[in-house]
């Protein structure tokens, strides 16, 4: 259990602080006014800060709206958009600042090289990356207050570089070299010096009141650190010639009136910043650890008796000592920038899903205008693929392969998240565009509306409506109940519920629902009359013929199927034959009679079964004469044709009556058939005995074209 110990000041304000005035602003700023002139270095800051500012916005207002835990943005993000999406960004985060924690152990030894150039740079750098590990292994709470010491040292650095004079520059040049690739090289290289906004927030676990303490730190640090880079650009352009500037990394101190108090204030700001990073980065791998993100996550998830995530320490410890050993100070400031860019952008993206989408839990008391978000996104972006494109886009397919890695990944807590509220935002937006389109055949696909009878016997036939909805058909099946005892209801729509998990495992929209009705026709009968007047309803009956004796003479089914032709619903009507069911799914027999009025649904079915069957459609036509066989059998090829089905299926052509030609058919695994106007039930019985398959009636809505 993490101890809430620290207060605005100490957790957020001075560790953010004591980030951005750090490295880059004593070693690398003068540069970049040398590099591309006043003018540019103020784009370049101004820039750089209105990112970080809309970011810092975002975070405030989503803080201010969740019960945030540990582990800062990636608690933001796992909360918002769910735990792949906080995974996905939690780990390039944390490796982001772990990283980091080498940036600033190599600006440390940078300087020391001024005072003792005798030194070997990356021993100095081992050395203190060790001091810093003993520090926070030991305690975070030394490792915070040594953060007031710091800050004096900086506050006098930047007075005494202030007080000193330099060469002086024969003009103030605003514009030099300014080209649109140097920029952002320029650019680059300075970005991380404003990425310790989120320094604060790593500790969101351990601070007293995170909701305010996040937003007020991390504001004022960036306003505070924002007046003091202006005006130190604006004394480098004044006291250095640029040429001086661009060569001389060391300007900081040799401008400063007292130069071991700059030096002091290097050396103190690239420390305290290590040490914010070496304590905040582990609370990160911690809070992915207890979401069981990463492998050893029970490893990591552990914590000391002290409240301290040891092992989270010491393996952030060993991730910054190989960056030490590879990366100079300039290829880990672009690596830092583009990781941060990702993170900060996500930051940006999560407020602006919630605030568009208008759910009723987005209720944050530090709320900021939709503007805010889309710039902050939209800059995110841009800066990443003005900078390097090449490594934006493997960036960005990494976090993606690591969401749908971690999308199958089976985790043990769960988070609530917007996900599903943007999806049905989505939809609705789209639906609302759809509905003042007019409607058109081509779009038509496979959408069951199914009474069932009989949950057991509806289960059999599964596999069959999955041939005719797959892959992007929907089912919304439902049962009627009449005057059953208290509490079948719930047995029944959980017994329901589960018969379709097959069909929802292969990504089929299906709902399911009980309906209490006087009688199962009039309850069917609602139900087809309320998902009617949906924006999404079903376009086809599917209804199962019973197999009783009494079934075939049952007014019921005639009722239902008259009653779904009136609402507009095309008609299945399923016999099924319990003993072969539909065999070995691979010959479909279509029976085509002449200018009938339902052979677009009849087609398109079939075609829905030969492709989920990889099988084949016969085409099947019965004429009173022999004479007549020629004329079908042309008829038929060029119905073929037109409607471009395969050719892999025979063509069938019987003269004779229809009840001769049944019992004369070529085998099958299941037959189609046009239904007349008026359905004829015990007929349809008739035709099952006969051909001793399952079989199909259908009839168009109108609304269906195998042409489309």
């Amino acid at each position: 259990m993490t101890t809430k110990r620290f207060t605005t000041f100490e957790g957020v304000f001075t560790p953010c602080l004591l980030s951005i005035l750090g490295v880059i602003m004593y070693l690398r700023l003068g540069f970049v006014v040398g590099s591309i002139g006043l003018g540019g270095a103020l784009i370049v800051i101004v820039l750089a800060n209105m990112i970080t500012l809309a970011t810092a916005l975002s975070m405030s207002s989503v803080v201010t709206n969740i019960r945030i835990g540990a582990g800062g943005v990636y608690s933001i993000i796992t909360k918002s958009l769910g735990l792949e999406a906080g995974g996905a960004i939690g780990i390039p985060l944390y490796i982001s600042q772990a990283i980091s924690i080498a940036f600033y152990v190599t600006g440390f030894a940078e300087c020391w090289y001024f005072i003792f150039p005798q030194h070997d740079v990356l021993l100095v750098s081992l050395m203190v990356w060790f001091l810093i590990l003993i520090i926070s292994y030991t305690s975070t709470k030394l490792a915070f207050r040594i953060q007031y010491v710091v800050m004096a040292f900086i506050g006098a650095s930047i007075f005494s570089i202030i007080l000193g004079k330099g060469s002086g520059a024969p003009a103030v040049v605003v514009w030099e070299q300014f080209s649109i690739k140097n920029f952002w090289m320029v650019f680059a290289i300075f970005f991380p010096a404003v990425t310790g906004i989120l320094a604060g927030a790593s500790m969101s676990g351990e601070l007293k009141n995170p909701k305010v303490s996040i937003p007020k730190g991390t504001l004022w640090a960036i306003a505070v650190s924002f007046v003091v880079y202006t005006s130190l650009t604006f004394w480098f352009a004044k006291q250095v010639p640029l040429a001086e500037l661009r060569t001389n990394t060391r300007i900081a101190v040799e401008l400063g009136r007292w130069h071991w108090l700059v030096i002091a204030g290097i050396m103190g700001a690239t420390l305290s910043s290590a040490l914010v990073m070496t304590v905040g980065s582990p609370r990160i791998l911690l809070a992915l650890g207890k979401h069981s993100i990463l492998p050893f996550s029970s490893v990591f998830s552990r914590v000391s008796k002290r409240g301290e995530p040891t092992a989270a320490i010491l393996f952030t410890a060993l991730v910054s000592l190989i960056t030490i050993l590879l990366g100079s100070l300039d290829q880990i400031a672009g690596l830092l920038t583009m990781f941060f860019l990702i993170t900060y952008g996500m930051i940006n993206i999560t407020v602006l899903i919630e605030e568009s989408i208008g759910i009723a839990s987005f209720r944050p008391t530090f709320r900021v205008p939709r503007i805010v978000p889309l710039f902050g996104s939209i800059g995110c972006v841009s800066v990443m693929f003005l900078i390097n494109a090449k490594f934006s886009i493997i960036s960005i397919l990494v976090i993606i392969g690591m969401y749908f890695f971690l999308l199958k990944k089976t985790s043990s807590i769960y988070a609530p998240d917007v996900r599903s509220g943007l999806l049905v935002y989505l939809a609705e937006r789209f639906a609302k565009a759809a509905s003042r389109l007019p409607y058109y055949p081509k779009i038509w696909k496979p959408n069951l509306l199914v009474p069932v009878k009989d949950i057991n016997a509806f289960a059999r036939i599964l596999p069959l409506i999955e041939s005719i909805v797959f892959p992007s058909g929907r089912i919304t099946a439902f049962k009627v109940l009449t005057g059953l005892e208290e509490g079948v209801k719930k047995d029944l729509q959980e017994q329901l519920a589960l018969s379709v998990v097959p069909l929802q495992e292969r990504n089929i929209f299906v709902e399911t629902g009980i309906v209490e009705a006087e009688h199962a026709s009039s309850g069917t009968v609602t139900i087809m009359q309320t998902v009617n007047n949906m924006f999404f309803p079903p376009n086809t009956l599917f209804t199962i013929l019973d197999g009783g004796e009494d079934a075939r003479n049952s007014f019921q089914d005639q009722g239902i199927i008259k009653e779904a032709s009136s609402e507009g619903l095309g008609i299945i009507v399923l016999k099924h034959n319990e003993k072969v069911g539909v065999s070995q799914e691979r010959i479909v027999n279509l029976w085509i009679r002449r200018q009938s009025p339902n052979i677009n649904l009849a087609i398109l079915i079939a075609l829905q079964l030969e492709k989920n069957w990889q099988g084949a459609v016969r085409l099947i036509q019965v004429v009173d004469q022999e004479s007549e066989k020629e004329e079908a059998r042309t008829y038929l090829l060029k119905l073929r044709n037109l409607m471009r089905m395969s050719t892999d299926g025979d063509i069938k052509v019987m003269a004779g009556s229809f009840k001769g030609a049944l019992k004369e058919a070529p085998p099958a695994d299941i037959n189609i058939f046009g239904m007349g106007e008026e359905p004829d039930i015990p007929m349809i019985y008739e035709v099952a005995d006969a051909v001793q398959t399952s079989i199909l009636f259908l009839r168009d809505s109108k609304h269906e074209s195998a042409l489309a």
